[in-house]
């Protein structure tokens, strides 16, 4: 026993050898404490909060639980290493304590913070709809708190390590004119994220055009934004090309209007274009989804090989997020149609050409 007492107190580089296993076992043990840690919280914490009525302890627990295991590794370093003979490298502990301690706080903030943003200003889709929430204002704040928190994470870090901050970010500012400069594009685009947000130009899941392309608005970012063709390609596209041109924001459009040419044959009389054209009214005053105070027939021109009717109608309340019903809206009309034209003998056109032969004498 003396001998294991004299081992124990054994000095190696100023600390006894007891003092020296104390804070390897603090280490050792923090993986273990941590697990445990991390267990109550999800098997008990979290389902507690579940039962509440507040929100605000789930976002909290909810927000621990991934930088539980980084504040028990701190907390564990400092306990071990409070009972070590410092001496001089005490700033050197003290500086990787912070260190430590610095990633899990700036995480955490950063997780609560837009977990609490999103659900206090944009709630689940049912809230979103009702309030008409501008999500993607929303998912901007989030995004400047992440990017702020970030930062002063990293000041934090750069003054930790014994940087004069104050000097840094003055020389920074020295050099923001030529970071301007060289960053133009990535500060336009930047820029016109923002108004694209607040001018509610288009929001997420919205269906839009832009140059030849057609999709859905997948996510909106300072920088750029995914569009979903519905051949299902993804394209990111730069909020500077969306601000400077045309976009055609289609789930806007507050109904489905619908424009067809019909072209009848050369050979169909005046009294048969005006059937036709009753006949078209028929088939769309009976479809429940066409509105038939709305609706435009006329027989609009001599056509190179058609008599062209062109026709115009409106859907009563189908937008044009209502893909399925809009397409089988579309098809029963053009069914009906055929079938009247059917019945009344009436046939449609399609390019043809007549050539004349003269024989000479």
């Amino acid at each position: 026993m003396e001998v294991l007492i004299q081992l124990l107190n054994y000095t190696v580089l100023g600390n006894e050898i007891w003092r020296i296993l104390f804070a390897v076992l603090a280490l050792v043990l923090a993986p273990l404490i941590a697990k445990i840690l991390n267990f109550i919280l999800n098997n008990f914490l979290k389902k507690w909060a579940d039962k509440t009525a507040v929100h605000f302890d789930d976002i909290l627990f909810n927000s621990l639980n991934p930088s539980m295991t980084m504040f028990v590794f701190a907390g564990m370093f400092y306990i071990g290493t409070q009972q070590l003979n410092q001496g001089d490298y005490s700033a050197v502990f003290d500086s990787a304590f912070n260190l430590l301690l610095i990633f899990p706080v700036v995480y955490f903030l950063i997780k609560f913070s837009t977990e609490a943003i999103a659900f206090y200003l944009k709630g689940d889709k049912e809230t979103m709809r009702k309030r008409k929430v501008n999500e993607a204002a929303i998912d901007l704040l989030m995004q400047i708190i992440r990017i702020a928190l970030f930062i002063i994470g990293i000041l934090l870090v750069i003054s930790n390590l014994g940087y004069n901050v104050t000097a840094l970010l003055t020389g920074l500012g020295v050099g923001g004119l030529a970071f301007a400069l060289a960053a133009q594009d990535i500060l336009k685009n930047f820029f016109a994220g923002i108004a694209l947000i607040f001018d509610k130009t288009f929001g997420k899941g919205e269906r839009v055009q832009f140059e030849g392309n057609s999709g859905i608005i997948e996510e909106l970012k300072l920088r750029s934004t995914k569009l979903r063709t519905y051949d299902g390609t993804l394209l990111t596209i730069p909020n500077a090309m969306l601000a400077d041109n045309i976009v055609e924001n289609v789930t806007k459009v507050p109904r489905v209007k619908v424009k067809m040419t019909l072209g009848l044959v050369y050979g169909t009389s005046s009294k048969q274009m005006k059937k036709a054209k009753q006949l078209i009214q028929k088939v769309l005053d009976n479809h429940p989804d066409v509105d038939e105070k709305s609706t435009t027939i006329y027989f609009n021109h001599f056509g190179a090989y058609s008599l062209d009717i062109d026709v115009y109608y409106y859907a009563k309340k189908l937008t044009m997020a209502d893909w399925a019903q809009r397409t089988q809206m579309k098809e029963d009309v053009n069914l009906g149609i055929m079938e009247e034209f059917e019945k009344a003998k009436l046939e449609f056109a399609f390019p043809t050409q007549t050539i004349e032969l003269k024989k000479e004498d």
